[in-house]
């Protein structure tokens, strides 16, 4: 109905008119006239100005409280997560070191034994050796230790607990290591490192061994700090565990292992290069977001950023950069740093939970105050926009009725319009049949002389055998006879059938195509053009590469084809005192190819562009009309095939017939 539109539009008008406090009187005169006047249009630009500064003043006081409410929780939360984490921190360093130093005096009580010392003493005795390392196999049976050894005092392994195991260390040189060093200087070595042999990272401790006063050897543990590492992983707390350059000994992130907080510097690079402390790790540095090292003062409390590439765990490199606040605590025996990295994400979601309900309750208390207002304003505009939209309404629909009016006349003409187009379409059609039609008897009329000359090919042959045929009855020779009155019998149907398919030319019947044996089709050929008597210097040798090949045509047309073309290689070989014509038939699979190669003079460039054209021809006058090949290819076409010509390489000419192939007869 007409009047449902307008009413849900003033429910929304005034609605929309309620909350923007426009005065939708204002509004709907502009959209009744044609266009807004200069007065409506400053009206409205106030009216814009006076809501944007409504909305100012609500947005402004409630964005500011909820900055400042979020500052205070974020500062507040910081401060409790890192009296939380101090704990967790102290907790972890106090494990860590009840770790290490839980086979500190290991390597000493190794050194006390008898076995051990007398080897160091007599390091060339089989029986001795055998003996250690038995001995410090059993040692080495808590599954904390990797591996028990003993150097002598150029660094040489004399026996070690794994003897037998394919990374062996018996015989291998280790005076390079600090450990080493340390436990010759009378010294507990200390020192964290990938093995050579082995590659397994691990914990060194060591101890001289001294015997009458001298250091004879030293004794070695190596600690496996694996297992608590793993307890940190599954803890989910971030830590890392860094040495006195900065480099990550133990992470809770795989991703974090042997990455340095700050660059390595040309001399502890050649420091890491002689101890091989680290291998062929390339320690890449660990930065935050901005770029900064990650390093950390003891007892510092800050908060760092993490770029994608830096965060903790694989599945997180494909986020964004994230907050974590760090915390660092020292080893002062070891000269190491334990860092703890506390994600923020839940710090920044309830301080930001915290300012939201700060702001909103803050535009809350605004906005009623404004909406008190703009109550009272609503209620008057009501009424106008009623008015409004009434006067609207009669507007569009004298408006529709124009319309209405103006689409009936175009339908009507339309309607005319298309009429007409049938009655064209329809004269069009009848035109099309009158051309074509017109076409075909031009076509018929092209085709005439060059049946004739046909027709009279088989009148010539009929006369020659029937001179024959009466000869031969004469002669008492009836076998003969009668087989030249076969022969007879057969060109007089050939010739009824031409005369048959120009009446079905003519009259637009469809040809009836079969499937036509190429060899039969070449016998009768050769035969009709034998019967002529010319050429007699003409070799004609015909060979099919794949014998019973069959083609979809009419019979009567392709021997048609074929007479022609083998007449028009012969003529071209006349004045020649020998001439050789090879036919050759191949088929692959969809189409049958006749190709025709004479040894005769060629097709001059000149000639080869006008060759299939009606009318042209090189032959002396009267000697052909140039109807034969154009109507060949005519008929070949008309069988969906092609005729092509050209000239042989080495002189002649080529004539190729190509045809659809088909299924041999049941």
């Amino acid at each position: 109905m007409p009047g449902r539109p307008p009413a849900r539009a003033e429910a929304g008008g005034a609605a929309a008119a309620g909350v923007a406090g426009f005065p939708i009187g204002d509004a709907g005169r502009m959209l009744a006239a044609d266009g807004p006047s200069p007065a409506d249009a400053m009206n409205l630009a106030r009216q814009l100005r006076s809501f944007l500064l409504r909305l100012l003043l609500i947005l402004l006081p409630g964005v500011l409280a909820a900055g400042l409410a979020y500052r205070h929780f974020v500062d507040s939360e910081l401060a409790q997560l890192a009296r939380a984490n101090e704990a967790r921190l102290e907790f972890y360093r106090s494990s860590l070191i009840q770790t290490l130093e839980e086979f500190r005096l290991l390597p000493g009580v190794v050194g006390l034994d008898g076995r051990v010392r007398r080897l160091l003493e007599e390091p060339g005795r089989r029986d001795q050796v055998e003996a250690v390392n038995r001995y410090l196999e059993q040692v080495s049976t808590d599954p904390a230790i990797q591996f028990v050894f003993l150097l002598d005092p150029r660094g040489t392994a004399l026996a070690a607990s794994n003897w037998q195991d394919g990374y062996s260390l018996v015989g291998r040189n280790y005076g390079f290591r600090p450990y080493f060093e340390d436990a010759m200087n009378g010294r507990a070595g200390r020192f964290y490192g990938i093995g050579v042999t082995t590659q397994l990272a691990g914990f060194f401790l060591s101890a001289p061994v001294t015997i009458d006063g001298r250091i004879a050897g030293v004794a070695v543990v190596k600690i496996s700090l694996d297992r608590l590492e793993e307890a940190w992983r599954r803890s989910g707390d971030l830590l890392m565990l860094t040495d006195r350059l900065g480099v990550a000994l133990m992470a809770s992130s795989p991703g974090w292992k042997f990455r340095s907080l700050s660059p390595i510097g040309p001399e502890q690079a050649e420091t890491l290069a002689h101890t091989q402390q680290y291998l062929y790790e390339d320690l890449p540095p660990l930065r935050d977001a901005d770029g900064a090292p990650m390093a950390a003062m003891p007892g510092e409390t800050r908060v760092v950023s993490l770029a994608p590439d830096a965060q903790p765990f694989v599945s997180a490199r494909r986020q964004a950069r994230r907050d974590y606040l760090l915390q660092a605590a020292t080893l002062p025996d070891y000269g190491w740093q334990l860092l703890f990295f506390a994600e923020l994400t839940d710090v920044r979601v309830m301080a930001l939970t915290g300012a939201v309900a700060v702001g909103l309750a803050t535009l809350l208390v605004l906005t009623a105050g404004m909406l008190l207002e703009l109550r009272r304003r609503r209620l008057q505009e009501r009424q106008a926009a009623r008015a409004a939209l009434e006067k609207i309404q009669a507007d569009l629909e004298a408006r529709i009725a124009e319309r209405t009016e103006a689409l009936t006349v175009a339908n009507r003409s339309l309607e005319q319009r298309v009429a007409a187009l049938k009655d064209a379409e329809q004269i069009l059609t009848r035109t099309r049949d009158s051309a074509v039609q017109a076409g075909k008897l031009a076509v018929l009329g092209q085709m005439a002389a060059g049946i004739t000359h046909e027709i009279n090919q088989p009148l010539a042959a009929l006369t020659t055998l029937a001179d024959n045929a009466s000869t031969l009855v004469d002669r008492g020779r009836s076998d003969e006879a009668r087989q030249n009155l076969g022969y007879i019998s057969q060109l007089a149907q050939r010739m009824g059938r031409i005369v048959g398919q120009l009446k079905t030319f003519a009259r637009r019947d469809d040809e009836h195509l079969s499937a036509v044996a190429v060899s039969d089709s070449m016998n009768n050929v050769l035969r009709l053009f034998g019967t002529r008597g010319k050429h007699p210097g003409l070799d004609i040798s015909v060979s099919c590469r794949q014998p019973g090949v069959h083609v979809r045509a009419d019979p009567v047309r392709l021997e048609q084809v074929l007479l022609n073309l083998v007449t028009n290689a012969a003529d071209a070989m006349d004045q020649q005192d020998e001439g050789r014509l090879d036919i050759v038939c191949d088929c692959d699979g969809e189409a049958v190819e006749i190709t025709l190669r004479d040894n005769g003079p060629g097709i001059a460039p000149e000639v080869l562009p006008h060759l299939f054209e009606p009318f042209f021809t090189t032959k002396p006058a009267g000697k052909g009309l140039g109807l034969g090949l154009a109507i060949s290819r005519l008929i070949v076409e008309s069988l969906e095939g092609r005729l092509e010509a050209g000239n042989n390489d080495n002189g002649g000419a080529w004539f190729r017939l190509r045809v659809p192939s088909a299924e041999p007869p049941d």
